[in-house]
């Protein structure tokens, strides 16, 4: 038996969503389901999937404006030409507390809690990326060197 839950994240975004049933609806689709059928899904007042969604055509305008801003700033990358030829590209803003904004990452590194809060976040999410592939033994070696 399986049972849907919010994230941490998505248990503050989808206050008063169900997620079993959202779940279930989404498996109802069929054995793959695209964004474009989840939305369709969604569009029935009576789905629990409608309730996750902004059906007001201005309001949803702007948080998809919002959202394609937080993409931009979450895959900007800065390569360091001055270093080494094959030096790793990096990403360059970071959010290091529940503030809205991003700050650059040379300014992260340089003030002690906010470069531990950023520490502590990578690592949740290499407990997370952990979680979601543990099931594939191709990883075992690399998820193992996750604590």
């Amino acid at each position: 038996m399986t049972v849907a839950t919010w994230s941490p994240f998505g248990s503050q975004y989808f206050k008063g969503v169900d997620p079993q049933k959202v779940s279930d609806e989404i498996l109802s689709i069929g054995d793959e389901a695209t964004p474009q059928q989840i939305v369709d899904a969604a569009r029935s007042e009576s789905a629990e999937l409608h309730k996750c969604f902004e059906w007001n055509d201005s309001k949803a305008a702007e948080q998809y404006r919002l959202q394609q801003a937080r993409d931009v700033v979450r895959n900007l990358v800065i390569e360091r030409k001055e270093e080494k030829p094959e030096a790793p590209q990096i990403r360059y803003f970071y959010k290091t507390d529940n503030g809205s904004g991003y700050k650059p990452s040379v300014h992260i590194f340089k003030v002690d809690d906010e470069y531990q809060s950023l520490l502590q976040r990578a690592y949740a999410e290499l407990r997370a990326f952990k979680a979601k592939y543990s099931s594939l033994k191709e990883l075992e070696e690399i998820l193992a060197l996750i604590d």
